[in-house]
């Protein structure tokens, strides 16, 4: 039978001796190439255009506003590094936040995001303000012209920080996107499913979550180093004389340290791929050499990031990928050994377990002493949540973010959508291809899937193994349709020689070869063998026939497709800009509707802390529940309380104590932290919605809050109608002050000094 790998290419060595091609065959098989090529090209462009112009949604709406709370907190780390260099970042004390404790940031921020930020804000002063027209604008048609950035019109020149930060996630889409295009190429061998994946990789919700403009968050730089520096890894092994490729791999594995705490999934799977590829008997010097820079290299680069530190060689969470580099000098060293000293497979298979099994033991005692002093860093809280069930990781602000909980189908079906299903088939079309990395994508799905399964915000791993799988079935058949086209006039492409490892004994390779012996007679039939030989017959002595029934085979694929494929398409499409306009919402503004139909920008939070910002003493303190002390910072410019980090739950119990207190023994206590107080309020009410929280997390250090038979305090809440301990509380209050009969705070104690035009913030002295 006449063999075809992932391109369609024709791996049969009888049909390649029949027909050899002639000069006309070899160049017009060339222009089609080409032709080929050329269409692939420019649906990768078109798919990285779009991954920034999608993105773009939340800019047209609102301007240059960042979003949430986390961003503003990313953002005022970048305007300092941009204000004050390098050494005073990472030397800052934050004085303004938590107090009166300050919180040290320089040491404790992973400073990847804000590094690239400043260095493109400096790139582009380098330029003067300038608008230009994009090469050949004036041969695109009228009607594409909105799809282009600036509708075919690139401006130059300088920009705020504060707009570079906005922009960052659309940029850095485009180049996740453009990633995934090279690491779906180098995993499946197959351009057109490369360029599928890019497609999907462009507007897959799972990956707008995280990356729509203003969403200046670490994950919208983590995809792209990671996408990035899997790429690289799985280009290193592809040959056994790729390993050079670990150099960059590692400068790439070190960029994602750099910018977000989930480079732990990046450095836990680079290692469970090559301990999987070990398993499978590929061990060889390539592997050995490529595994070893790249953990070396990237470990020593890791430690430069002060967050990081000593974390390679003392966390719990990276000890895998340091015993799988650990097995590799083992098994390099018995190699060596073996070289010097022959022996026979058998032997050397034992020799090679007692080894191991000797270190095995050495090794485990060595950790058993570092245990006792206390050498290895635990578990953090959020790794424990990826292994106990939700609610027990013994932190309640951990347990209590809503995208710390699992996933549920509704999830998945929300930001993988149709694509997962076609992911499902890509599995099945990730063991034919020649490279070691085939096997990485089904590891790189099953971990993802795990790890979501156990945490929701974890979804956003799953968007590139999703759009890698889902391009699998559609690319693959899709090049293999093409090649049947140029077959019929060109004749079958000669096969590429395949490189053979050398066959070791004494291994897992000798195991393999042993149970291949015994299992392929009663798997690969004689029945088989002969639809085989007469398939191959066939395509031996009647070639122009064999071609004709390829190319109507691929032309009724194609169709096909064509024909079923356009409407989960169009679905696809329409619910991920659906997604992007309902995470186009920056959090601080919204769109909302007049009775008449005019459509308004509700801005209330931004400008209430605005307000602040205006009207208060520049070393004013101001208290509020701890999700928005980033923007306290951030937007008015003063001292908060707390923030979003959760470093110190003690004091972020204490916040949760004042709020949930009564009135007269809330200001006891907040007399002395804060100047200002300021609840979200309004028809929203945002507070009392998640007033159940602060009750909860003040309680779990002062239990007198609720008292210690009722650790969830379920007597503390506001709906369907408050009761009496909820409306004795300072956020009620606060709230409905003035807008309840019989709810007034008291004026000696509190000064009503601002409420924002919808009522949506309102702020006391």
């Amino acid at each position: 039978m006449a063999k075809v790998d992932a391109d369609g290419n024709d791996t049969s060595a009888e049909s390649e001796a029949k027909f050899q091609p002639s000069l006309l065959q070899k160049l017009l098989r060339l222009l089609l190439s080409f032709v080929s090529a050329s269409l692939k090209f420019l649906i990768l462009a078109g798919s990285c255009l779009w991954a920034y112009r999608i993105r773009q949604i939340s800019v047209q709406k609102y301007g240059y506003l960042i979003h949430e709370f986390d961003p503003w907190f990313n953002t005022r780390a970048t305007k300092y590094l941009a204000k004050h260099g390098w050494h005073a970042f990472f030397h800052w004390y934050d004085y303004m936040s938590w107090y009166p404790l300050g919180r040290p940031i320089g040491t404790t921020i992973y400073p990847g995001m804000q590094i690239l930020s400043v260095w493109i804000w400096q790139f582009l002063k380098l330029f003067p303000k300038k608008t230009v027209d994009m090469p050949g604008r004036d041969l695109i048609p009228a009607n594409w012209l909105p799809m282009l950035p600036g509708h075919g019109q690139l401006s130059m020149g300088p920009m705020s920080v504060n707009d570079v930060c906005v922009m960052v996630p659309a940029w850095l889409a485009s180049v996740a996107t453009f990633s995934i295009f090279l690491l779906t190429w180098e995993v499946s061998e197959s351009s057109g499913a490369a360029v599928c994946a890019a497609l999907v990789m462009s507007i897959i919700p799972a990956h707008l979550m995280r990356s729509m403009t203003g969403e200046f968050d670490n994950e919208c730089v983590a995809m792209a180093a990671f996408c990035t520096a899997f790429w690289l890894w799985c280009r290193s092994i592809r040959h056994s004389s790729s390993w050079p490729w670990a150099l960059p791999a590692a400068l790439a594995y070190a960029s994602a340290v750099a910018t977000w705490g989930g480079y732990i999934f990046v450095n836990n799977l680079i290692a469970l791929h090559a301990a999987v590829l070990v398993g499978l008997g590929k061990y060889g010097t390539g592997l050995y050499r490529a595994y070893s820079i790249w953990y070396v290299l990237g470990s020593a680069c890791a430690t430069l990031v002060p967050v990081v530190g000593l974390m390679p060689i003392r966390s719990i969470e990276q000890m895998p990928s340091m015993a799988v580099f650990m097995g590799f000098q083992v098994l390099e060293l018995c190699d060596l050994w073996r070289k010097r000293r022959p022996m026979s497979g058998l032997r050397f298979f034992f020799f090679r377990v007692s080894v191991f099994v000797t270190i095995g033991v050495v090794t485990c005692a060595v950790c058993w002493v570092l245990l006792q002093f206390n050498y290895f860093s635990p578990w953090s809280s959020r790794i424990r949540g990826l292994f106990l069930k939700h609610r027990k990781t013994g932190n309640p602000l951990v347990d209590s973010v809503a995208e710390h909980q699992a996933a549920n189908e509704q999830a998945y079906d929300m930001y993988l959508s149709t694509p997962r299903y076609f992911a499902c088939a890509g599995l099945f079309f990730c063991w034919h291809q020649r490279t070691p990395a085939k096997i990485f994508p089904v590891l790189f799905a099953a971990v993802a899937y795990h790890f979501s399964l156990k945490m929701s915000r974890l979804i956003i791993i799953c968007g590139p193994i999703v759009s890698i799988l889902a391009g699998y079935p559609l690319g693959i058949v899709f090049d293999w349709c093409i090649e049947q086209c140029k077959r019929l006039v060109c004749g079958p492409l000669p096969s590429l020689p395949e490189e053979d490892l050398p066959k070791r004994t004494g291994g897992m390779g000798s195991i393999y070869r042993l149970l291949n012996k015994i299992v392929k007679p009663v798997t690969y039939t004689d029945e088989l063998r002969s639809v085989e030989d007469v398939m191959g017959h066939f395509a031996f002595r009647l070639p122009l026939l064999d071609r004709i029934t390829r190319l109507a085979l691929a032309s009724l694929i194609l169709s096909t497709a064509w024909r079923e494929m356009q409407d989960p398409w169009e679905k696809f499409v329409s619910l991920c800009y659906q997604h992007a306009d309902s995470l186009a919402g920056p959090g601080l503004a919204y769109e909302a509707r007049l009775r008449n139909g005019q459509t308004i920008i509700v801005d209330d939070y931004y400008q209430g802390y605005k307000w602040i910002e205006r009207n208060t003493p520049s070393d004013s303190r101001v208290l509020a529940w701890w999700d928005y002390g980033y923007q306290i910072t951030g937007i008015a410019k003063r001292t908060s309380v707390a923030d979003g980090n959760t470093w110190n739950h003690e004091h972020i119990a204490t916040i949760g104590r004042i709020l949930s207190n009564p009135v007269k023994k809330a200001h006891n206590i907040m007399k002395h932290l804060a100047d200002y107080v300021l609840v979200w309020a309004g028809e929203r009410e945002t507070d009392l919605r998640i007033s159940a929280h602060f009750a909860r997390i003040g309680n779990s250090v002062f239990p007198d809050i609720c008292g210690p038979a009722d650790p969830t305090c379920s007597k503390y809440a506001a709906y369907p109608s408050p009761t009496p301990m909820m409306r004795a509380s300072f956020v009620y209050n606060a709230v409905k002050h003035n807008l309840v009969d019989g709810v007034r705070l008291d004026p000696k104690l509190f000064k009503e000094v601002h409420t924002t035009k919808h009522g949506l913030m309102r702020i006391y002295q």
